[in-house]
């Protein structure tokens, strides 16, 4: 019995040991962050190609211009503020991050799934966002204006309050949608997909919003701020 403890002990230390190594890593592709604390980092312009951080705490860091091509960042901490302006998520995985009040204003994301994310609050102006699944996330109020999206997918999302201002839509799937005050100022409608009359009837345009055919403009149109 006492060498089983013995064992176990021993076992265990060896595996603190290890996990503390692994977060002492520098910074470079391929490497593993998983679970490690990170927060209030300058890692601006690092490479971190094939890397993982999944359930790493990187609250209040600064990740700017960084390169996450195949990172995997599964349940990641990006709250408190922290920042990927310019950066590229190139076939990455960010499911179920939470990203309250991010910056990503003009990131690329291309080929990589975000669902069940959270991004209430976040900037992605003048973003890339391509051939995306942002399915079944929580995007309150978040802005996206003059930003490009191509195939996304918006399926069950709460994207209310979002700002899609001059925003350019091509293939985005609105399907189940809510868009409770979704702001589709200036914004040509007519290559989205799936949003329903009762969807744009609860959002809100100007006289430069281009509808898809068969919808119409709601009297409510444009709302007051």
């Amino acid at each position: 019995m006492k060498q089983t403890l013995l064992l176990i002990c021993l076992v265990t230390i060896v595996s603190v040991n290890q996990a503390y190594a692994k977060c002492s890593d520098k910074r470079a592709p391929g490497m593993d962050w998983s679970g490690c604390k990170k927060t209030n980092k300058m890692l601006d312009g690092s490479n971190f190609t094939g890397s993982r951080f999944d359930n790493a705490n990187l609250a209040s860091s600064s990740l700017d211009k960084g390169n996450f091509t195949d990172a995997s960042l599964v349940k990641t901490d990006l709250t408190g503020g922290a920042s990927a302006r310019g950066a590229l998520f190139y076939n990455a995985d960010l499911t179920k991050v939470s990203g309250y009040r991010a910056n990503f204003d003009n990131v690329t994301l291309e080929n990589s799934t975000l669902t069940k994310s959270e991004f209430s609050r976040a900037q992605f102006k003048n973003a890339k966002i391509l051939d995306v699944d942002w399915s079944k996330s929580e995007l309150g109020r978040a802005d996206f204006s003059n930003a490009l999206l191509e195939n996304v997918s918006f399926e069950y999302t709460n994207i209310s309050r979002v700002r899609f201002n001059n925003a350019t839509l091509t293939g985005v799937d609105f399907r189940r949608a809510y868009t409770y005050r979704t702001r589709f100022n200036g914004v040509d409608l007519r290559q989205v997909l799936r949003l329903s009359q009762l969807q744009l009837d609860i959002a809100c345009g100007n006289e430069d919003t281009q509808l898809p055919e068969d919808r119409w403009m709601p009297d409510s149109w444009p709302c007051t701020e």
